[in-house]
């Protein structure tokens, strides 16, 4: 089964509800992340997974360690494409790296849509469990653009003790189909995941420090949930992932196999790209 998540979203944010209306905090975050998207394209950095199949019982069936270079270039659209090199798997180095690269990108020039999907596949093939592929810790950020926002409702979240979390923190809901997540394939075609989940923002700019979402339904073979916490990078001076955590289920099948993985992020650097053949750096 492939679990293609257009866009994937599971978020928290630190906003200062209590002093501003989610309308305004919200539409400030939107700003703010049509500006981040354009700042953080082009920029590399080393990422680092831990994927685990855990048993229904605890016991881990399965784990695999992957170390990639991750860049996010917009070569289509108003979203980035994601791009990851594979460097090491387990601790051992990828065979051919180098010649897999120049085939990708100089040897066989192709459009940048075609690029995407090729590197996608290559890098997709060492993961373990449920399909995935296109994973980016700047998805969430998706149900903050105007466009997407139409579609959800954000509500002021408050905590019944303040054991429960922030005061701050504001939660949202996603009510318009087509849903951001998508479980794709299958002879019934597409399924919706509508998507829930909270934010916390910066409320004097707007900058999403963290976020969660989970999206599932029940006529859906798995569900998912996504969470990323940003930091500022003091090289590059913008915020910056530091920590992805993603979880796969299935819902109809108590005795499946729980898909978690974990990714850091770090050593980050901008690159020079031509969307035509080449990225350089």
């Amino acid at each position: 089964m492939r679990l293609t998540l257009a866009f994937a979203a599971v978020i928290t944010v630190s906003v200062g509800a209590a002093t501003q209306p989610p309308a305004e905090i919200v539409a400030l975050a939107g700003r703010y992340a049509e500006a981040y998207v354009d700042a953080f394209s082009a920029v590399v950095s080393e990422e680092k997974q831990t994927q685990t199949l855990v048993r229904p019982d605890g016991r881990v069936h399965k784990t695999r360690e992957i170390t990639a270079d991750f860049l996010l270039v917009k070569l289509r659209g108003a979203w980035p494409d994601v791009f990851r090199d594979v460097i090491t798997v387990d601790g051992k180095p990828v065979r051919n790296r180098e010649d897999r690269l120049k085939k990708l990108f100089l040897e066989h020039p192709k459009t940048a849509p075609e690029m995407a999907r090729a590197i996608a596949e290559e890098s997709g093939r060492y993961n373990i469990g449920n399909g995935r592929r296109g994973n980016s810790p700047l998805l969430p950020l998706i149900f903050l653009m105007p466009k997407v926002a139409d579609g959800v409702r954000f509500t002021p979240y408050t905590p019944a003790t303040p054991a429960d979390g922030p005061p701050d923190a504001v939660t949202f809901e996603e009510f318009r189909t087509p849903t951001v997540m998508r479980r794709g394939g299958g002879d019934k075609g597409n399924h919706d995941m509508p998507a829930r989940g909270s934010f916390r923002i910066e409320p004097s700019t707007g900058r999403v420090l963290a976020a969660e979402v989970i999206g599932e339904n029940p006529d859906s073979k798995i569900s998912a949930k996504y969470t990323v916490r940003y930091a500022i990078d003091p090289k590059l001076e913008i915020s910056v992932p530091v920590e992805v955590v993603e979880r796969y289920w299935r819902p109809d099948r108590k005795d499946a196999d729980v898909l978690e993985v974990r990714a850091t992020y770090s050593s980050f650097r901008r690159f020079q790209v031509k969307t035509d053949e080449q990225i350089k750096k």
